[in-house]
């Protein structure tokens, strides 16, 4: 089975400034004469981790990570305006531009996986293949699985999702996005933080294929899980910032772009029969359905998976 690659020290670190407001933390590790690959942090608002650039060889690929718009290094942190779907995916591309790259392996987990999807719609022929890990495809159906009292989360997690809902006022209970999005907006700071921590303690412990035990410990800090829920309530609040079934209605853009999808059999946060319609209607990308596992990136049979895949595009593109 893979390991994750060693973690490196990155050999550049630097801001990219993709608007009057924005300025985005960006770094490179592995060899600078490498296989270019950017990969997609989740959230949204999750911000980048050390174990993205894990998941590739640095003798053969040349790593960029970037904290997205009001997340981890970027600034301003956890900041709402000018921060939609639309303007991270021109922010990727302006990156690209600023590192002169001609054309990048594009790789993402969830929200990361949809963004690098999106990303590719636009930008095909700077795209030249993709990695992507239990995609979420933000249709609401996938919104209702994961939030709503009918959803397939809530069903499996009927205990857990009882301290999650009763954070809401009664008459929200039946839409949870728009009783968050209220609450994260209102003037009452905590308020704020406890439902911040409910929503974190709810997503994080969905993640693993066990949920932990430790869930509220590792999730429940208040002021980080502000942050993260304000921006990822704004995100679903408006639809993702896109039509329903986006992401299916486009996917024939990428027939000739090669792709391995690799997604947890048991993912509570983002459906396994999304991915299965994605890669049906795209002739060009494999499925690969991990046994064993649920949404987390750092479950072993996905770290294999990906690192499988990492190498094996390698190989191709070499």
């Amino acid at each position: 089975m893979y390991q994750l690659y060693p973690v490196i020290k990155p050999y550049s670190e630097t801001f990219v400034r993709v608007s009057d407001l924005h300025l985005l933390s960006v770094s490179q590790s592995g060899n600078p004469e490498g296989i270019p690959v950017v990969a997609l942090h989740g959230g949204p608002g999750g911000g980048r981790s050390a174990r993205l650039s894990q998941l590739f060889d640095p003798g053969r690929y040349r790593i960029i990570l970037f904290d997205q718009r009001g997340c981890g290094r970027s600034t301003p942190y956890g900041e709402l305006a000018e921060n939609d779907a639309n303007t991270l995916i021109d922010d990727i591309d302006c990156i690209r531009r600023h590192l002169n790259i001609d054309k990048w392996v594009v790789s993402g987990g969830s929200w990361g996986a949809q963004l690098a999807l999106r990303y590719s719609f636009k930008y095909t022929e700077f795209v030249s293949a993709l990695i992507l890990r239990s995609p979420f495809l933000g249709r609401e159906q996938d919104l209702r699985w994961r939030f709503f009292p009918d959803g397939g989360a809530a069903q499996v997690f009927p205990d857990h999702y009882v301290h999650f809902a009763q954070q809401l006022p009664l008459e929200h209970r039946h839409d949870p996005i728009l009783g968050y999005y209220n609450l994260f907006n209102s003037d009452n700071e905590f308020e704020q933080l406890n439902a911040a921590r409910h929503w974190s303690i709810w997503k994080g412990g969905l993640s693993h294929l066990l949920p932990l035990k430790d869930a509220q410990s590792r999730f429940g800090f208040a002021q980080q899980a502000l942050a993260l829920a304000r921006i990822e309530s704004h995100f679903y609040h408006h639809q993702c910032f896109m039509p329903e079934n986006h992401v299916i209605d486009n996917i024939n853009k990428l027939s000739n772009t090669p792709a391995v999808i690799i997604h947890g059999r048991y993912d509570m946060v983002c459906k396994l029969e999304g991915s299965q319609l994605l890669a049906h209607s795209w002739g060009s990308a494999q499925l690969q359905i991990i046994p064993g596992a649920g949404h987390s990136g750092g479950e072993p049979g996905v770290i294999d998976a990906v690192i499988q895949a990492s190498d094996k595009m390698a190989n191709w593109l070499y």
